[in-house]
């Protein structure tokens, strides 16, 4: 269901590989998509940069079908939940700074899980017919793989209760107008597109990548304030190097 590879120098893609199911994942896919990012955090600063993608679909989300019942089978069996939990939290990179940036591209369906784990992503390349969606309170869920917090930060606060109370779908140039896409292309080059772009970022100096990388993670963690004082105390030590 996951796929790790290496395709250009210094860059490694994920691909999400489920099209039968329009990439939706079940617990067992989460725990492989947490475990190839973790695999790509251990191989830096051999690898500077990430692309993640999921072929004609980025991924509908979770799998409905098998998603809680899988849960519930794994507690019972004894699975503590802070672990089961803290799998799928890492598949979505929920309150997770990756040491190396990480490029989204995004083609077809982009709804649910498959859209939280986009908002975690550094930039994004949609495809012009991508949709986007988080549907969780149409089925009585909420989306929490970090939307909830991210969401109105990166869109700002009416767009963002817009996306998550509605559970609407939203075109790819809607969503780069609010600013959570970074470009729009035409359909099927997202990917070629994101290689590209992270080409050029594997090019730059990859102590600075790393710097700036951290900074921006950390700073948007806390207040402004702290921001200014993360940004200047990690920029200071590039100086230092």
């Amino acid at each position: 269901m996951i796929n790790l590879s290496t395709p250009r120098e210094h860059v490694a893609l994920i691909t999400l590989q489920r099209p039968e199911r329009r990439n939706a994942l079940d617990l067992n896919g989460f725990r492989a998509l947490a475990d190839a990012w973790r695999s790509i955090a251990a191989n830096t600063p051999e690898i500077r940069v990430a692309v993640v993608t999921g072929g004609s679909d980025f991924s509908s989300g979770a799998d409905l079908g098998s998603f809680a019942s899988d849960v519930a089978a794994a507690l019972r069996g004894g699975e503590p939940p802070q672990q089961l939990w803290g799998d799928v939290h890492h598949a979505l990179l929920r309150d997770i700074i990756m040491p190396v940036p990480v490029v989204a591209a995004i083609e077809g369906h982009c709804l649910g899980a498959g859209m939280e784990l986009v908002g975690a992503t550094d930039i994004r390349i949609a495809a012009a017919s991508a949709g986007f969606a988080l549907p969780e309170v149409r089925h009585g869920f909420m989306a929490s793989g970090g939307s909830v917090a991210r969401l109105p930060r990166q869109i700002g606060y009416a767009a963002a209760m817009q996306v998550l109370l509605t559970g609407a779908r939203f075109g790819a140039e809607r969503m780069r107008e609010w600013g959570f896409v970074s470009e729009v292309v035409a359909d099927g080059s997202a990917l070629q597109r994101a290689l590209e772009v992270a080409e050029q970022i594997a090019q730059n100096s990859p102590v600075a990548v790393a710097a700036v990388k951290h900074a921006v993670g950390e700073g948007l963690r806390g207040s402004l304030a702290e921001a200014f004082e993360i940004e200047t105390r990690i920029s200071d030590g590039l100086f230092v190097k």
